[in-house]
This record gives C-alpha cells, sequence and structure tokens, in this order.
C-alpha cells in the first residue's frame, strides 16, 4: 500500500470513529438510553400493578399477557379482600407506626448529634464518632441473636416498640454521618455572627442552622421512613401476630403451603410500593441535594 492509500484509509478510519461518536452523543441516541432506562426500571412497578388486577388464569397463562386482558371484577377486589380478610389494614398500621416514630426518633437525635460533632471539640471525638459509624457496618444478621435475648429478657417480643429500637439503632448512625457532613459544609461564621447579636447557643441552632438544613434532614427523614417500612429480617423474627407484623412479614403470608396467592402478594407488593413511590416523585429533589452535600464533606 503506498502512503497515499494509508493515508486516505486512516482519514476514513477517523470520519467513522467521529461519525460512531456523533451518533452517540446525538439527542436520539440520548433519548433512546434513557428510554431504555426509565423503561427498565419502571416495569416491575407496572408488571406488579398488573398482576395485582389480574385473574389467577391471567397470572398463570403463558405466554404471559403484558397487557392484560382477563381483568377482576370489581377492579379493586383483589386489595378489599387483602385490606379486610387478610388483615392487612393492621399490617399497615404497625408499619405506620413503627416507621413515623423510627423517622421521628432518628432524625431528632440524628441532628443533634450531627451539629455537635460538626461544632465542638471534646476528648476523643474522633473516635467516637467512627465508633457510631462502626455499628452501622456490622451486618444485620450479626446482630439478630443479640437483639432477641435482650428483647425475650425485657418481654419486648413481637411488640411494635421492639422494631423502633432495632431500626433507631440501625439508622442512626446513617444520620448522624450525613448531618455531620451537612453542617460542616454551613459556614461557622454565622454561628459567631449569632453570638455577636446576643442569640443563645440554642437560638442560633434552630433559628440560623436548622433551616439551613433543612435539604439535609428532608434527605435523612425519607431514607430512615423507607428502610424501616420496607425492613424484613428483623421483623420476620421479632413478630409473631397481627398485633405487630409488617408489610413484609404480612405479604411472605400469601405464600401458603401448597399455593402461592400471587394475585394477592403482587397486590400487597404495590402497597408497599406506594410511599417509595410517593416519596421519589415529591422529594427527590431535597434526597439528591441532601445526600450530594454530606458525600461532598465527608
Amino acid at each position: 500500500m503506498s502512503m497515499k492509500e494509508s493515508l486516505t484509509s486512516s482519514n476514513r478510519q477517523y470520519e467513522i470513529i467521529q461519525q460512531i461518536g456523533r451518533f452517540i452523543t446525538g439527542k436520539y441516541a440520548v433519548t433512546a438510553v434513557l428510554s431504555a432506562l426509565v423503561l427498565y426500571f419502571t416495569f416491575p412497578v407496572y408488571w406488579t400493578f398488573v398482576s395485582s388486577i389480574k385473574t389467577m388464569g391471567g397470572i398463570h397463562a403463558f405466554p404471559p399477557n403484558f397487557i392484560p386482558v382477563e381483568i377482576i371484577d370489581p377492579i379493586w377486589k383483589n386489595y378489599t379482600d387483602l385490606w379486610f380478610q387478610r388483615a392487612f389494614n393492621m399490617f399497615t398500621l404497625n408499619s405506620l407506626v413503627v416507621a413515623i416514630v423510627t423517622t421521628v426518633l432518628v432524625v431528632t437525635f440524628g441532628t443533634l448529634a450531627g451539629y455537635g460533632f460538626s461544632r465542638f471539640r471534646f476528648p476523643y471525638d474522633d473516635y467516637v464518632f467512627i465508633g457510631i459509624l462502626g455499628a452501622r457496618l456490622l451486618p444485620p444478621i450479626g446482630m439478630l441473636v443479640p437483639f432477641y435475648r435482650l428483647f425475650s429478657i425485657g418481654e419486648l417480643i413481637d411488640t411494635r416498640i421492639a422494631l423502633i429500637m432495632v431500626y433507631t439503632y440501625m439508622n442512626l448512625p446513617l444520620v448522624v454521618w450525613l448531618m455531620r457532613n451537612y453542617f460542616v459544609s454551613i459556614p461557622a461564621d454565622l454561628d459567631e455572627a449569632a453570638y455577636i447579636d446576643g442569640a443563645t447557643r440554642f437560638q442560633t441552632f434552630k433559628d440560623i442552622i436548622l433551616p439551613l438544613a433543612k435539604p439535609g434532614v428532608a434527605a435523612c427523614a425519607i431514607l430512615t421512613f423507607l428502610f424501616s417500612w420496607r425492613e424484613f429480617l428483623f421483623a420476620f423474627v421479632l413478630t409473631f401476630t397481627e398485633a405487630s407484623k409488617t408489610i413484609p412479614v404480612g405479604a411472605m403470608m400469601m405464600l401458603e403451603d401448597v399455593v402461592i396467592l400471587w394475585n394477592y402478594l403482587a397486590a400487597a407488593g404495590f402497597i408497599a410500593m406506594l410511599p417509595a413511590l410517593l416519596f421519589v416523585i415529591l422529594f427527590q429533589r431535597h434526597i439528591v441535594s441532601g445526600l450530594t452535600a454530606g458525600a461532598i464533606k465527608g
């Protein structure tokens, strides 16, 4: 091959690479990739919902009907059966009580502790902070037996209080870490300016610093609620009756000895998804900003 032919071939390859690059970065390719990702992540939600309104024959149909052709009548029958005949109203109430109380406790103590670690120095403060984070790094299965023994001694097995205590222990280290980093991102000069104006430490925190930390507080509250809402391992081991079982454990009751009630299981799964979907849709901006601020200053 002559030098001229070699240069022509190289230029041709360069043009092809440029065309591929323009196609990949083009708006149509980006739109196609994003659409595929949206479809990938939303399809399980869609499939769970359509399964919850199908008949049992429609659920077991092969090949599967992605657009349901056999829908129960009335369309909400599986949900009403689940709610009133399968005690799902109690499971939902238990999940709400446990998740809300846990969120209030974790956000309150985590915010105060995070502010303390960001503004005060005391002996061995770094070791104390690392020790708190270390508790979060332990695998949950490793803490199952100690918690069970402690709650057995305290006669708290099969109570909502036991779940609230476990979830508070599990979530508090993460919230302390996130809020400490969020408070570090707020200039300490604001504290000093407030002191010069005559504000007390508590007034400075309540009126100046805490309003600026609202995105971080919102992100921590959302994460804590969702974790408490969906947790299964401890709820399965520590609860036995309808008075304390939560939605994940209640959904497992649809797996009977000889049959799996797929229609009720799908309805239970869709109910369990609703809080997560609502939180993500309504508060996604707070989640992103809160976690980003915490991560950058880590």
